[in-house]
């Protein structure tokens, strides 16, 4: 598994709860859940953990039609960005993320989050696609 797809599968469980079929994408090109995690205390450990233990978790997971993940940069004038790590994931519906995130992949993944985020901010937003 490259570090990409590594870290793109991370957020994949963090979103899940709360996704009701309300928030359906049916007229559109799908949902998109964003993960947009803020910097954590000990970067080293958090980059340790979330590749080396996380992110392979993650990569068991399947049913999504693309996923991202990316470590942000500081702003232009040098100051430390927003958040430390953003991930997205694409589903065609609310309802085919939850059964994702049903699978006992999915489960595994949603359990091990409090494992490496303590200390930091989470913040996870489902998006229909316009």
């Amino acid at each position: 598994m490259d570090r990409r797809t590594s870290l793109s599968l991370l957020t994949v469980g963090l979103a899940t709860a709360g996704v009701s079929a309300a928030a359906t994408a049916q007229d559109t090109g799908g949902i998109k859940l964003m993960v947009l995690y803020g910097q954590p205390p000990n970067p080293e450990e958090f980059e340790k953990y979330y590749l080396g233990v996380h992110m392979p978790l993650v990569a068991a997971v399947k049913g999504a039609r693309r996923v991202e993940a990316a470590k942000c940069l500081p702003q232009a004038d040098g100051s430390p960005p927003a958040f430390y790590r953003v991930f997205e994931m694409w589903f065609d519906s609310p309802e085919q993320m939850a059964a994702v995130f049903d699978t006992p992949e999915g489960k595994k993944v949603r359990a091990d989050v409090p494992n490496f985020t303590s200390g930091t901010t989470v913040t996870r937003l489902v998006c229909k696609l316009d």
